[in-house]
């Protein structure tokens, strides 16, 4: 019948025929892989020798590197040197499982068997190769073959899985398992022979003939081969006990856990001296430690069949290999997340239960005794959320060609990659010698067996592998086997964690092994040799630096000058502060306010200071000095720059502003009782802002010790004076009030503006001082800084006054202003000078308030006593006849002066002055209420004259039309205007009225409509505003 294979995802087997190996024992080599999904089986594995089938030709179409066909025979030198042949019209299910190349001719052909399971262009993963006859291969399955080199390359024949049959099978010729024994748990092991004596039959019987590569650089390697007693023990009594059988008792030893999902759990000590724990999973670990042929042979996961003990060896070598499972169906072996897309179960994989071969279960139960009874005890067993435990049955096939030992893996293509690393120090304050780290890639192809590394220079070879157990413990101390991580970019790599310092940097050798331990290349082959510079010297770590700044004093110049000191502190970091590999720092190189200092020898862990002085600061400026410092070490090599920035400010005070003794009026007090007062100047060199303060005269006069006696003169000027001289003694804050802070911004105009309000009804003089800071809060002394005299205007108006108008015609008006009852204060506080007048009129009846001004002036005091009077003569000229005319009068006490009588100040340059007006204005006084009107009106003496006479037009229709020029009018102002009176008579007949007209402009023109009598004449009479006629004008 045919041999229903396992799938290879869960199960392989594979054998090679040793025979006159460097790295092999002579016989049969066979080993067998399991999944860690399954895990190790119920019992030991059961192996038969088959009979091989019967050949046929394959298949196989041959293209060579560009995708052209090749008919066989050919030459391999006709395509370019290569070739890759893939089998077509074989069923998946049925491989080949052995296969030769017929080479009529091989003048140096390599010939490979790859990875089925790639497509070709997309990589080759080598399998076996052979480089001489005969070229033979035994694998399953045989899809792809890959020819390079030179020669000719015939036919091919395989024999198929199905052509192998078997009958009923009989005991097994040979069973190798498990080193363990335990039972009714989850392994029966063969009655017949201790396991850990087949174990150590296995292991002593495998023995190769001469050490690898990375043992012959080991404490304990001998001189001649290696000796089986002393590598036997090394095993069975060191690696065994002290590694394997740990892990095997975590599977085996719990009833309730399956080995497959079973872990391992152990303590260690950190290097901080606390202690953790690590978990792996049993099986994927035990697997792993499998990659070591020997370690495979404990595990019963290898043997050796010598060829005294089986048949002879013929092209084709079979065997079959049978175990049986617990597994649980419904176990999820790729979760949703995976590249399937969806969950994978065992059962997924293992796919429906083939018939197997007759009497075979009968034949293992017999074989191991105890297994029908675990088997039954299976869907009894707690499973979870996997699913109840069953049994399952797998085979394999191991299939070896006859003397056609496949060659040693070729060697990897070695790469640094990434760069080398310096390794930091564990003590910083006991370093040691430096070293770096380098990572070795070996490429996109995964490892098939162990991996040898050691490092070739500086120094003598050193393997850099773990040898165990230590030399001098009474067993040879051989490497563990090495297994090349996995590197993020798919590519698998080995370390050397510890590379001790060289000029010339260092150099690896790596060395590849087959699952059945042959090794790539010996010892003394450095063609694949890996060299790698020094890494590059880490920069220094950037400064970190502390800066502090000492400002100068002030010294009363307003120009530019260096303001103070920086003060730069920082540490130089020493070994345990700087990136591994790091050479020493022995420069502080630092930057201020853009200039360069001189460079600063250092030492590591030095603690530095550095003075050093920013540019020039105007008064009072305030800003942040940048500062930038970085390392240079022994190397030349420069951190990266740090930069900081230091606040430093001009410790001056800026000037004071200027101030007179002037007294500077606020505005009208409004609505509300305040007054607005509103001064400015120029911004003052350095002041980031202004406080203004006020202060009353009278309070700030008895504040003075002695206290200042102010005068006692009506005109608020002189108080101001004495005060203003005395400004320098003014030094306590606490009398003057505090109006607030501006800031230091000029408005548009170029100035600094303030305003505030004051009292309206304030009658003494209040002082304004304005102190400057600067960004920093430096201030000139609050005695240096001016006084400036302000004052609200007085509110006194005097009553209103009497006004006479006396018009004649020829004499036009004469208007009389009388003020009485003027009070002497606020006409002394005018200095001497006479109170004013103003005459307002208004032919329109306009209210008095708002009637414009024709004149003003002052009034005079009569000599002989009597109210302030003045006089004023209208000429007739101005008047407009017959126009009423109201006539007021208003009358202010003088204005205030803003200095005493008799005395003058001169105004200083970039002082306070009012934003309206300027400096050195009067206080002008408020108008009295108008007084009660007066009016005039002009009346001509004489009547109005006779009009000119008109000139006469007579239309086609009849009617005559009269045109007049010259006529009077009236102002627009009067009551009344001009009036044109016309009349018509024909002879013989009175004249008769026939319009009466008034005259809006000097110029004229009416028409008497049709019919107009023959002859029919016209007078005309202009009448005035009071009535009076003129002499009539009679048209021609």
């Amino acid at each position: 019948m045919s041999t229903p294979i396992a799938p290879p995802a869960l199960l392989q087997a594979s054998a090679l025929a040793g025979r006159d190996s460097t790295w092999l024992a002579e016989g049969f080599h066979l080993r067998v892989k399991v999944s860690p999904w399954l895990g190790f089986p119920l019992h030991p594995f059961a192996a038969w020798r088959l009979s091989p089938g019967k050949t046929e030709r394959m298949r196989i179409e041959w293209r060579d590197a560009n995708g052209h066909r090749l008919s066989t025979p050919f030459h391999l030198e006709d395509a370019e040197g290569q070739a890759e042949g893939c089998l077509f019209g074989s069923p998946a299910d049925d491989p080949y499982i052995w296969a030769e190349v017929f080479v009529p001719d091989d003048r140096g052909l390599r010939l490979d068997l790859l990875d089925a399971n790639l497509t070709a262009g997309s990589g080759n993963r080598v399998l076996a190769t052979r480089t001489a006859e005969p070229y033979r291969f035994g694998h399953t399955p045989v899809v792809r073959l890959r020819a390079t080199g030179r020669g000719t390359i015939g036919e091919t024949i395989g024999i198929r899985q199905s052509y192998v049959y078997l009958s009923e099978l009989g005991e097994p010729d040979l069973i190798f398992g498990l080193p363990i024994k335990l039972r009714e748990h989850w392994y029966a092991e063969d009655p017949r022979i201790h396991p850990l004596d087949a174990a150590q039959d296995r292991v002593q019987s495998g023995v190769p003939p001469r050490l690898g590569p990375p043992d012959e650089l080991g404490p304990d390697a001998p001189t001649g081969g290696i000796d089986p007693v002393a590598e036997t023990q090394r095993i069975m009594e060191r690696i065994g006990p002290d590694f394997v059988d740990p892990w095997l008792t975590s599977g085996w030893g719990d009833p309730a856990t399956a080995p497959a999902v079973a872990a391992f759990s152990d303590t260690f000590t950190l290097a901080d001296g606390r202690t953790g724990r690590a978990t792996a999973p049993v099986t994927p670990s035990l697997l792993t430690m499998a990659v070591d042929p020997q370690i495979a042979r404990y595990l019963g996961l290898a043997t050796l069949v010598p060829y005294d003990s089986t048949g002879s060896v013929d092209e084709c070598n079979i065997w079959l290999i049978a175990a049986r499972w617990a597994v649980q169906r419904h176990r999820i072996v790729h979760a949703p997340g995976s590249p399937f897309g969806f969950p994978v179960t065992l059962e997924d994989v293992l796919g429906p239960s083939p018939s197997l071969p007759g009497g075979l279960d009968h034949t293992l139960d017999d074989c191991f005794p105890d297994a029908p009874g675990i088997i039954a005890d299976l869907p009894y067993r707690q499973g979870g959320e996997s699913g109840p435990w069953s049994c399952r049955t797998l085979l394999a096939l191991a299939v070896a060609a006859g003397n056609a030992q496949p060659d040693p893996p070729a060697p990897f293509p070695l790469a640094a990659d990434p760069p080398g690393t310096w390794n930091s120090h564990a003590d910083p304050q006991h370093p040691g010698p430096e070293t770096w780290r380098q990572t070795v890639s070996l490429g996109d192809e995964p490892a098939r067996g162990m991996v040898g590394f050691a490092r070739t220079a500086p120094g003598k070879p050193v393997a850099l592998h773990r040898f165990e157990p230590p030399p001098g413990q009474d067993h040879v101390s051989r490497a563990m086997p090495l297994v090349p991580n996995w590197a993020g970019n798919n590519r698998r790599v080995v370390e050397d964690g510890a590379v001790p310092v060289d000029a010339d940097g260092a150099s690896w050798r790596v060395w590849s092994a087959d699952e059945f331990g042959q090794w790539s290349h010996h010892l003394d082959v450095g063609a694949y040799d890996l060299s790698a510079p020094l890494p590059a010297r880490p920069a220094p770590p950037p400064p970190v630096l502390e800066g502090t700044f000492d400002a100068a004093p002030d010294d009363g110049t307003s120009g530019s000058r260096v303001p103070g000191t920086l003060r730069l502190r920082c540490t130089v970091p020493g070994p345990g502060h700087t990136a591994p590999g790091s050479a020493p720092i022995a420069e502080l190189r630092v930057e201020v306010d853009g200039v360069a200092l001189p460079p600063r020898p250092v030492v590591q862990d030095q603690k530095v200071l550095v003075e050093a002085q920013p540019q020039a600061f105007t008064v009072g400026q305030q800003r942040a000095v940048p500062i930038t410092a970085w390392f240079v070490n022994t190397a030349g090599a420069s951190s990266d720059e740090a930069t900081t920035h230091v606040l430093a400010h001009d410790a001056r005070a800026p000037q004071a502003v200027p101030t007179s003794p002037v007294v500077i009026w606020t505005g009208r007090p409004d609505s509300t009782g305040m007054a607005e007062l509103s001064l400015r100047w120029p911004p003052r060199t350095g002041a980031a802002r202004y406080r203004v303060y006020l202060g009353d005269a009278r309070r700030l006069a008895g504040s003075l010790k002695p206290a200042l006696t102010l005068p006692t003169s009506p005109v608020r000027a002189a108080q101001a004076s004495p005060l203003h001289a005395a400004r320098g003694r003014l030094t306590d804050k606490g009398v003057f009030t505090f109006l607030g802070e501006i800031g230091g911004t000029a408005d548009a105009d170029g100035l600094i503006h303030f305003s505030t309000r004051l009292p309206g009804g304030l009658r003494s003089i209040q002082f304004i001082r304005i102190v400057p800071l600067t960004a920093g809060g430096a201030e000139p002394a609050f005695a240096a800084c001016g006084l400036v005299p302000v004052a609200v205007p007085s509110a006194d108006r005097p009553p209103p006054p009497l006004v006479d108008a006396t018009t004649t015609p020829d004499g036009g008006l004469t208007l009389t202003v009388r003020a009485q009852g003027l009070r002497p204060e606020p006409l002394t506080t005018g200095a001497g000078k006479a109170p004013e007048f103003r005459i307002r009129h208004t032919r329109t009846g306009a209210d008095r308030h708002f009637a414009p001004v024709s004149t003003s002036g002052k009034l005079k005091l009569p000599s002989g006593g009597g109210p302030w009077t003045e006089t004023l003569a209208v000429p007739a000229s101005r008047l407009s006849p017959f126009v009423n005319t109201d006539w007021y009068a208003e009358v202010r006490y003088p204005a205030e002066p803003p200095l005493p009588p008799g005395t003058t100040a001169e105004l200083v340059d970039g002082g306070v002055e009012p934003v309206w007006g300027a400096i050195g204005d009067e206080s002008e006084g408020m108008w009295s209420e108008p007084s009660l009107p007066a009016g005039s009106l002009l009346v001509p003496s004489l009547p109005p004259a006779a009009p000119a006479a008109p000139v006469l037009t007579t239309a086609a229709d009849g009617s005559v039309n009269l045109a007049l020029s010259g006529l009077p009018t009236a102002h627009p102002a009067s009551s009344t205007p001009y009036r044109l009176e016309i009349y018509r008579s024909t002879p013989g007949s009175a004249p008769q009225e026939r319009a009466v007209l008034p005259v809006g402009t000097a110029a004229l023109s009416w028409k008497d409509p049709a019919p107009v009598p023959a002859g029919a004449r016209y007078d005309l009479v202009v009448v005035d505003p009071l009535g009076r006629r003129s002499p009539a004008a009679r048209s021609a």
